[in-house]
């Protein structure tokens, strides 16, 4: 199969699912069309397999701009004239709505898949008019024909709430293989964070949790990942390690112990996945995305603020044993739910449904 992904936002989970997908599908022919943010990866040509194309997407923002957003259009349109594509896999909102105009006016709306990770009208930091326009344009890509997929079974019901229509695919990560946690030399326990320093991870919230734990010397908090909010982490008791390759953020999560995410929206977090992957039970704010991954007091507790989630961790601080239960019980949850190859599977039957 010949197939195009279209990415405005080539960073983050988008940036991920992408390399992770292509990389597992190597019998498909994959080209990606992808847009230039500040915090793309310089290198990022060197985590995928050789045989895939890259197009560079010149006028792709990510905010509404008609003059961008129409030499953007135009370019998609080019394309789907110039090449033939079995499947036109959209990723994000930008690409969502352009891409299904495109294939519309190509005549090409059959082959269209739009995963929406992390739908845009799912955002806290908007006005009130902005998210109407979010959820007007996601009506309109609707129309242009396409078939939606949330990450999560929460996402899709937030989804269908607008009254757009949508099924679901869960993300989903390699598991490299069965991960023995490796004997601590000391008693700190170490509670971790994945991710970009924006309004959506809510640092805020993290930092106000961390200076609750500010007298106790043995527990200290991570946040791996950089970004604009970087000087709102002010507690003593934070370290922010700056972005680190994949291997390194693996060798960070090999040696904490609980992970917390303080994240206001999400569609289902990777880097969640990831640290199922490595037997950490989850402490995980109340939203779209994270209430998929936690089951209550079988892998870790889900808080409505800040006061719920040091409670929580209280609670795991006191048990250490319950700590490795958790743990145990994230890896096996992974295995059964979000495993890579499972999710490429239905994607890949998505895939031969459409009208190629």
């Amino acid at each position: 199969m010949k197939i195009l992904h279209i990415a405005e936002c080539f960073s983050g989970g988008v940036y991920d699912f992408i390399r992770d997908f292509t990389n597992e599908t190597p019998d498909c022919s994959h080209t990606i069309l992808y847009g230039k943010r500040e915090n793309i990866k310089e290198n990022f040509k060197e985590e995928f397999n050789k045989n895939i194309n890259f197009i560079y997407w010149k006028n792709a923002k990510r905010e509404i701009s008609f003059k961008n957003d129409f030499l953007a259009l135009r370019e998609v349109i080019n394309l789907l004239k110039k090449e033939n594509y079995d499947v036109i896999h959209l990723h994000s909102s930008k690409a969502g709505f352009l891409g299904r105009m495109a294939g519309r006016i190509c005549g090409q709306q059959n082959k269209i898949i739009y995963t929406t990770h992390g739908i845009s009208f799912l955002r806290k930091d908007i006005s009130d008019l902005k998210l109407k326009l979010y959820i007007l344009f996601e009506k309109v890509g609707k129309f242009c024909g396409g078939k939606v997929i949330a990450c999560s079974k929460s996402e899709a019901k937030f989804i269908k709430l607008k009254g757009i229509d949508c099924e679901y695919i869960n993300n989903g990560v390699k598991i490299t293989g069965n991960f023995i946690k490796p004997l601590k030399n000391n008693d700190t326990v170490k509670i971790i964070t994945v991710g970009r320093i924006t309004t959506q991870k809510n640092p805020e919230l993290f930092n106000k949790i961390a200076e609750n734990f500010i007298r106790n010397k043995k527990i200290k908090f991570i946040w791996v990942g950089d970004g604009e909010k970087r000087e709102v982490l002010s507690s003593l008791n934070i370290e922010i390690t700056g972005w680190l390759n994949q291997n390194e953020v693996k060798e960070k999560l090999k040696e904490t112990d609980i992970y917390l995410s303080t994240s206001s929206w999400e569609g289902l977090s990777l880097a969640v996945l990831q640290a199922m992957e490595y037997k950490l039970p989850l402490v995980l704010s109340d939203c779209v995305g994270n209430i998929d991954l936690v089951k209550e007091n079988y892998n870790g507790y889900i808080f409505k603020n800040s006061n719920e989630a040091v409670k929580e961790i209280e609670r795991l601080l006191q048990d250490k044993g319950l700590i490795e239960e958790f743990g145990e019980n994230s890896e096996k949850l992974l295995k059964k739910e979000f495993d890579i190859s499972k999710m490429i599977g239905k994607y890949i039957k998505l895939y031969r449904k459409t009208n190629y």
